[in-house]
């Protein structure tokens, strides 16, 4: 099949046939389309992703194929953690840390037991839950706005401006249409403009969190710009949400449909951190990375050239026999799972230990109900940003007990 198709969203909706025919038929190959090498083995994408011979700063390879209209925008994700090298990147990253440590997150379990609570009693009064809407989706944005110190009554606009954010972050590179980028752009407008204003009223009034921060070290330390602050500020709150949203849908769903792998856990709780790397691996929620040559180099037999965009999918990494074994079949019991989803090297996600933990606590509050859960849908409809994956709803049944 051509390489171009693999955005498609025929392609995306069940991806994995796909992958493994590309992993043994084209590994590492040039896609025209995409204006970008695509990478589908383990090996070859662990390799870029930990290279010093590549740069995360994408933005500059591929804002040229938009408008000068849109380039504000642009700047704005320039200069966001991800999309930004040493010594900036580790100056971002620093700064960030401390909110972020296993020590710091670990202060947030009673807070994430309660909203869990808070969250599921509506469906289990009913009988029946929308999951990703009323649990999934709002449980990862308290969380990550209490820790950045956003109040909770802005969390559904938030919500909207994260999801025209991500759209943009994460098909970038790709290719969106102008009247899709149009319309996200003058969102993510207004999500700058919303945190400048927050940033402002935490110089004139810190508090102990994330957002006061940042803004003090911009303005004492001089280690970041105040635009930086705005923009890292942006990815924090999305990255804080959407990735614990598909992994909290994904493993129920999971769970749901692998009642043995549900019962394992059931008799041995202490399973759960295993069963999250795997529904992290089986299901990558953020299926594709991408990185720039800093020079030519050979890759997979392939002669890259310097300012080449090589375009990594993480989701078929995670299912490459040649690492994993039995890549296929989700077992919660899997230890050797050195996944690719939160990234590695330099890059590997800031969050991780938040992401971790909310969703260990999550499934340790989730865990004496989900053999009440009852699917109520047999196909899974998934989300419509084809670099996130996450069922777009999920009803279920609570049945009594």
């Amino acid at each position: 099949m051509e390489t171009s198709e693999i955005m498609s969203l025929r392609i995306q909706q069940d991806p994995y046939e796909t992958y493994n025919l590309m992993r043994e038929s084209t590994p590492f190959a040039w896609d025209e389309t995409m204006n970008a090498w695509v990478a589908f083995r383990y090996a070859d994408i662990s390799k870029i992703l930990k290279s010093k011979q590549f740069s995360a700063e994408r933005v500059s390879r591929a804002r040229y194929r938009y408008k000068p209209e849109f380039q504000s925008v642009f700047d704005i994700i320039a200069r966001i953690m991800i999309q930004v090298d040493d010594p900036v990147h580790r100056h971002l990253r620093d700064a960030t840390h401390a909110a972020f440590t296993r020590t710091a997150v670990a202060e947030y379990e009673a807070d994430i037991v309660e909203r869990c609570e808070q969250l599921l009693k509506p469906g289990l009064d009913r009988g029946e839950i929308e999951f990703m809407s009323e649990f999934s989706v709002p449980l990862p944005l308290l969380v990550i706005a209490k820790i950045v110190g956003v109040p909770k009554d802005d969390i559904e606009q938030i919500k909207e401006w994260c999801d025209a954010y991500s759209w943009i972050i994460l098909k970038f590179y790709t290719h969106i249409e102008d009247t899709d980028l149009a319309q996200r752009a003058t969102q993510v407008m207004e999500f700058v403009q919303y945190l400048d204003e927050k940033v402002d009223a935490a110089l004139k009034s810190p508090g102990e969190d994330l957002l006061s921060s940042l803004a003090l070290a911009a303005r004492d330390q001089g280690i970041l710009t105040r635009e930086q602050v705005t923009a890292n500020l942006m990815i924090l709150l999305n990255a804080g949400n959407e990735t614990t949203t598909c992994l909290l849908g994904n493993g129920v769903r999971l769970l749901l449909e692998n009642p043995d792998q549900l019962q394992l856990l059931k008799d041995d709780p202490t399973l759960i951190p295993n069963a999250i790397e795997e529904i992290m691996r089986i299901e990558t929620p953020v299926t594709m990375s991408g990185r720039i040559a800093l020079e030519d180099l050979e890759i997979a037999g392939q002669s890259l050239h310097k300012e080449d965009l090589v375009l990594m999918f993480l989701a078929s990494g995670n299912r490459d026999p040649a690492q994993f074994d039995a890549p296929e079949t989700f077992d919660v019991t899997r230890t050797r799972n050195h996944h690719l989803s939160f990234g590695t090297g330099t890059h590997l996600c800031a969050g991780i230990q938040l992401a971790r933990f909310e969703a260990k606590v999550a499934f340790e509050f989730l865990l004496p109900y989900l053999d009440r859960f009852e699917l109520l849908e047999t196909d899974v409809v998934w989300g419509d940003n084809l670099n996130l994956r996450g069922p777009k709803h999920m009803n279920l049944r609570i049945n009594p007990v």
